[in-house]
Order: C-alpha cells, then structure tokens, then sequence
C-alpha cells in the first residue's frame, strides 16, 4: 500500500469540501499514479476526487454511504474490510485519503507518495504526523509549485 497526498508545509490536507491550494500539474501527478490502480479512500475524499478516477478501481470506507451505483466502484463499512477488498484487487493500492483514513492505513504503508504544495494554506484537515526516523527519502523533485517526495518504510 502506498499513500498518496498533496499537503502544505503545516501538514494542511483539505479546507471545507476540497483543498485550498488549485495546482494542477500535482494533481495530474497524482491522476497519472493512481491510473488503472486501486484507490481507497474515505467517504468524504471519493465525493472530491472519485469523478476524476474513471480508469482505476475504488475502495470507499463508509458506514452510511449508499452504494454509488458505478463500475469499479465498491463500499465497505470498516476498514478491514476495505483493504482486503482492494488488495484482492490485484493492483497497487493507494490509500488517499482523508485525514482518519491515512492515520489508519499508515501502519500498512511500505511507501508514501508524498507532495509539498509551497506557500501559506490554512485548512481544516491534516496529514497526520509520522516518525521520521521510520522512514527514508528516495526520490525529490522540486516543482514550482511544490515539492514532491517518495519515502520508503525503512
């Protein structure tokens, strides 16, 4: 499993219904990782970003959301459930968000696919806070607009 975000230096995920910074060369990135993968998300995270992933299978954590009725697209009401189901996928699993999903899949990450949107943002959700020490750098790449980082589980 690999989680995958987009966040400012303060750790800052989401603002409101979205994300308070509009960088459209990350969040092609992302689209471009994540393409005929395995994505799963949270209920609140797959109504911001679930339309954009047509070609990729989805795994939905959600105790009350209905089923949303589209190919590729599955509801499972814990997480448990939710990770087996995207495992038997076959796929590489991305785990992306929000800020309760990352905290809970953490422990299941061998990578973190990792993007620094420069500037001030304020918001309402973060990415939760993990032990360096854990885990090494193996690939930086410095946007103009952001930072991109991959860290390996050590």
């Amino acid at each position: 499993m690999i989680l995958i975000s987009a966040m400012g230096s303060n750790r800052v995920i989401g603002s409101g219904a979205g994300m308070p910074w509009s960088v459209p060369e990350e969040y092609a990135q992302f689209l471009s990782f994540v393409r005929g993968q395995t994505v799963l998300f949270g209920r609140k995270s797959y109504e911001i970003f679930g339309a954009d992933l047509e070609d990729a299978r989805i795994v939905i954590v959600s105790r009350s959301m209905p089923d949303p009725g589209r190919p590729g697209v599955q509801v499972c009401g814990d997480l448990e459930q939710a990770i087996t189901a995207a495992r038997a996928t076959g796929r590489t699993v991305y785990s992306a968000g929000g800020a309760t999903i990352y905290q809970q899949t953490m422990p299941h990450a061998e990578a973190m696919y990792l993007s620094t949107i420069k500037g001030d943002w304020s918001g309402d959700a973060y990415f939760p806070e993990f032990d360096e020490s854990e885990w090494r750098v193996t690939r930086e790449e410095d946007h103009p607009a952001f930072v991109f980082r991959i860290h390996e589980r050590r």
